[in-house]
């Protein structure tokens, strides 16, 4: 009988290290793809001072992050920024960052610790929402 109960815990043990395994090369890929996605976003500096008045809306997504945005430009400034639109899992604190932003008049602020790749997001997402009222040279 302990022969068994030995057997089945070794053959349990390996059950739960082989998914493990699983579990761990699944996440990894999922991260690796994601950085891929958010290295390729556009991430050409924005002068606001560029950026007609108005509002304007953007969106950025990957896989595991989508964002829309509204932001507001006034006398060459970011005036509001909104956000529309955050499925994130365990990014949401990645818009804490968005007073920062205003108070600089700049999308390029540090990320949010913990929160890096919904950060990057929301900053694409805002980038976008301002190349659409770019002013035309």
């Amino acid at each position: 009988m302990k022969k068994v109960i030995k057997i089945v815990l070794v053959v349990l043990g390996i059950l739960i290290l082989t998914s493990a395994v699983i579990i761990l090369s699944l996440v990894l890929a999922t991260v690796i793809h994601m950085k891929k996605q958010v290295n390729s976003f556009d991430k050409t500096r924005i002068e606001i001072s560029q950026v007609q008045d108005g509002v304007y809306e953007g969106k950025s997504e990957t896989d595991l992050v989508k964002v829309e945005v509204r932001v507001t430009v006034s006398n060459g400034e970011i005036s509001d920024i909104e956000i529309l639109k955050h499925e994130c899992g365990l990014g949401k604190p990645a818009e804490e960052m968005i007073p920062t932003m205003i108070q600089k008049n700049d999308v390029e602020v540090d990320a949010i610790t913990n929160a890096t790749y919904s950060s990057e997001v929301i900053k694409d997402a805002i980038r976008n929402a301002l190349r659409n009222g770019k002013r035309q040279d």
